[in-house]
């Protein structure tokens, strides 16, 4: 998805649905390079932390006693489903899986220390994210649960489209939209922590099984299983294809969308940090005019121009032989520190040190020697985006005041998926700023927000209040919804986040960054 995105917007065309072939031939060789070197999972700068680099943790509940353990929690969406008496409930009887049910008639704030203690003590959170209800108490919990270490498996059916009735009200077009970007926003999150998510019950309900009666992780679940777990889901790709666009753009200086071979050369030396040879350029002539090698050298190398398709395969070729010539190289140097050491075995440290495996020269594409200095910001300025200047109007002209830095989240199609472009912007950031308008469901982000939390990061949350006449950009909301909104953000303040309020100003004070 992120380079579907990436790709529309550096080619500037209309349709994210296809990737050309330069495209894609960026797109395998990166992914390749990333799972053979196996990039590891960022971690982020927001985390809690004593001075001694320990995680803080926050307080934790104590537990009632009395309370039994059940092997599995049934949550997610409630009445009106009968996913949990219809499907769930006969199947784990069957399996002889312990279970608690917390649907009930009529839910009440009562009920939540209940639920709470039921969610701690089992072996396994069994969530379903139905299309009968708006669910959104139970994908901002699902989304927090997903950031916590015990098993969650869950499952969710996507909504039907705009009209689709719930509670007997047809839901409009941009409530549709809003539904459907926290399902798929809660889909992101959860499988960045290496979490299959399903789309049928029983097939989930046979992993739990599974999951019980091996001792494993959900993580572990695999296709045989019928589960699709998504491996390096933190894995940045896009971005690679943006510094190639840059690179390129910044040489055309023509506009023409073409480079001769000399500026290919220098925009390969930017990229990569080592240039391209003769026998290189011959190559690329080769296989540009279809000719042989002999007759490459009766063609002037000045009159070739290449666009930008055919830069990114010159790229992804040529970046690849050099990988190729540098993993050679590893084998001699190990074949080598293994044969010294077997013959001169006084000298064995020193050879170890001397013939070691060093750095390559030249950086990842579209990397820096420090990545991480180069982007780190104060404060990352998320929450509700659409019909709302908060940014504008309020935090931006005070973080600027306060001489703190910031990023600011693109509004655009990306906005509806948590691509790793915009998850490592936050992994960059010391504080989380999450502001949730009284003007927008901002279902989204409400899950992302709860995940953060989830994962100990430093979030500061602002939720301004949703009145029962409030109106949410198109749509005059009825006055039974709210309550779901509030229901949602009631569940995380089982865990607050260590700074919570409800009017803007108050989140933003210098103190509040340090």
């Amino acid at each position: 998805y992120e380079m579907l995105q990436c790709a529309k917007e550096c080619a500037n065309r209309n349709s994210a649905s296809y990737l050309t072939f330069g495209e894609f031939c960026i797109f395998a060789t990166e992914l390749k390079r990333c799972y053979e070197r196996g990039i590891p999972r960022p971690v982020q700068l927001s985390r809690l932390l004593k001075r001694d680099g320990e995680e803080k943790r926050r307080r934790n509940r104590k537990m009632s006693k009395g309370i039994p353990n059940y092997e599995v929690f049934l949550g997610g969406s409630c009445n009106p489903t009968t996913w949990r008496q219809d499907v769930a409930i006969p199947m784990l009887k069957n399996l002889g899986i312990t279970y608690y049910n917390p649907q009930v008639s009529h839910w009440g704030p009562e009920l939540i220390e209940l639920e709470f203690q039921a969610k701690q003590n089992a072996a396994i959170l069994f969530f379903v994210i139905d299309n009968q209800t708006r669910s959104v108490a139970s994908m901002i919990e699902a989304a927090y649960l997903s950031a916590k270490r015990q098993k969650l498996i869950l499952v969710i059916h996507a909504y039907q489209g705009p009209g689709q009735k719930i509670w007997g009200e047809d839901i409009t077009e941009e409530e549709y939209e809003d539904l459907t970007t926290g399902q798929m926003m809660l889909q992101d999150l959860v499988e960045r922590q290496g979490i299959p998510v399903f789309e049928s019950v029983p097939v989930a309900l046979n992993c739990t099984a599974k999951v019980l009666r091996e001792n494993i992780s959900v993580q572990e679940l695999g296709l045989k299983d019928f589960a699709q777990p998504v491996k390096m889901a933190h894995v940045q790709l896009g971005d690679k294809l943006i510094k190639l666009r840059e690179a390129f753009d910044a040489l055309d200086t023509s506009g023409s969308g073409e480079l001769c071979l000399a500026d290919v050369c220098m925009a390969f030396r930017i990229l990569t940090n080592r240039n391209l040879s003769l026998s290189d350029l011959r190559n690329i002539v080769a296989g540009q005019r279809g000719v042989l090698g002999r007759e490459v050298k009766d063609i002037p190398l000045e009159q070739m121009n290449v666009n930008f398709e055919q830069f990114c395969a010159i790229v992804a070729e040529f970046k690849c032989y050099e990988s190729e010539a540098h993993k050679l190289w590893e084998l001699v140097l190990a074949k080598t520190t293994r044969l010294l050491q077997t013959i001169v075995s006084p000298l064995t440290k020193i050879l170890e040190w001397a013939l070691s495996p060093r750095p390559l020269r030249s950086l990842p594409l579209g990397s820096t020697p420090n990545t991480r200095s180069n982007c780190v910001r104060d404060v990352y300025l998320g929450g509700s985006c659409r019909n709302t200047s908060w940014r504008e109007d309020i935090a931006i002209p005070m973080l600027k005041k306060s001489g703190l830095t910031y990023f600011n989240p693109q509004l655009c199609q990306w906005s509806k998926r948590l691509i790793p472009i915009e998850a490592a912007a936050m992994d960059n950031s010391y504080v989380l700023l999450f502001v949730i308008t009284g003007t927008t469901r901002s279902i989204a982000s409400m899950a992302l927000a709860a995940h953060y939390i989830g994962l100990n990061c430093n979030v500061v949350l602002c939720v301004q209040h949703l009145s029962d006449d409030a109106v949410v950009g198109n749509d005059k909301k009825r006055r039974k919804i709210p309550a779901y909104y509030y229901k949602g953000l009631s569940l995380n303040k089982m865990e607050q986040p260590p700074y919570f309020a409800h009017n803007i100003n108050e989140t933003l004070p210098e103190h509040r960054i340090g």
